[in-house]
């Protein structure tokens, strides 16, 4: 069984470098391990220039993206920048990349938003590309999405296996996932949006947990005699440190119609007291293998570092 580990997402929009620095700080100072940056047009900035600075403000921190939209970066382009970053943060940097779903990005874009199985067709020979190219080694695709060749070896980054981190909520990409990743990052389809992808989970009114279980059972599908090796992740979206955890449950789950006791099933929510916070992680991680979660962005990582100090390592 791995072995907790937390991060924390920000999202790289600063009015100053102090400002963002400050922000970084504050997440080492909480005992997290690893600072994400995301990749929306409504409230993400530059990615890595952002890392690298994130990086020189709390050197004992991991750095990366979760997830970056692979429709808006070109493989080659994207590995050159991430070999660059990841030599720059002296092996620092983990690449989390999906296969988009937000309209308003592409909008913001300009880019055409194809179906999910061309979008996932894409991500798979993204991610081949950038192994390859990660690894050092002369890339030579000629797929239906992307020809490329590229003739020399590439600059080496400085770890010997940069992370990749893919997942979503759908059986394709996570299959892919699967396959393909080192950590795999297990999420609702938001395919629809949002709110659509909570009414998606409630179907039938399952309790929230019960699509979890089934994604997982997807991923160990696919993944094979692989499937010890991967690193199963989840976003957390709210924590409440509480003694009341139906009323503030129930306050949580408003803005999203759930109700507390969705939102007390979710896997993407937190709420209790530290202790019953620590015991339910373990239970998640003994139930599903999760052992990697991360802080959503908009939250005070403050809030959840007793529970990160308990945990975090073991």
């Amino acid at each position: 069984m791995r072995p907790f580990r937390f991060g924390v997402t920000l999202y790289p929009v600063m009015d100053s470098r102090a400002e963002w620095l400050d922000r970084v700080r504050r997440v080492e100072a909480s005992g997290f391990s690893i600072v994400t940056v995301t990749d929306h047009f409504h409230n993400s900035g530059g990615v890595w220039s952002s890392l690298v600075a994130a990086y020189d403000a709390a050197p004992s921190l991991r750095v990366g993206t979760l997830v970056l939209n692979n429709d808006f970066w070109n493989p080659s382009i994207l590995a050159r920048e991430a070999i660059t970053t990841d030599v720059l943060t002296n092996g620092s940097l983990e690449l989390g990349v999906g296969a988009g779903w937000d309209d308003p990005d592409y909008a913001a874009a300009g880019i055409e938003k194809r179906p999910p199985g061309i979008r996932i067709e894409r991500l798979g020979e993204a991610l081949r590309i950038l192994r390859l190219a990660l690894s050092g080694e002369p890339v030579h695709l000629d797929g239906a999405h992307y020809r490329v060749d590229g003739g020399e070896p590439w600059p080496r980054p400085a770890q010997r296996r940069v992370p990749l981190v893919v997942g979503g909520g759908g059986r394709r990409v996570l299959r892919l996932a699967a396959r393909e990743a080192d950590v795999v990052s297990v999420h609702r389809n938001l395919e629809h949006g949002v709110a659509a992808s909570w009414v998606e989970e409630r179907r039938g009114d399952r309790r929230l947990d019960a699509g979890v279980s089934e994604r997982i059972a997807w991923i160990r599908e696919a993944a094979g005699e692989r499937f010890p090796e991967l690193e199963l992740h989840a976003l957390i979206l709210k924590v409440a440190i509480t003694e009341d955890r139906e009323s503030a449950a129930a306050e949580l789950g408003r803005s999203n119609g759930l109700s507390a006791e969705d939102v007390l099933a979710s896997p993407h929510y937190l709420v209790g007291t530290v202790d019953g916070i620590a015991g339910e992680l373990r239970e998640r991680r003994e139930r599903w293998g999760i052992s990697y979660w991360t802080l959503a962005g908009g939250q005070d990582p403050e809030l959840l570092a007793p529970v990160v100090e308990r945990l975090a390592g073991t």
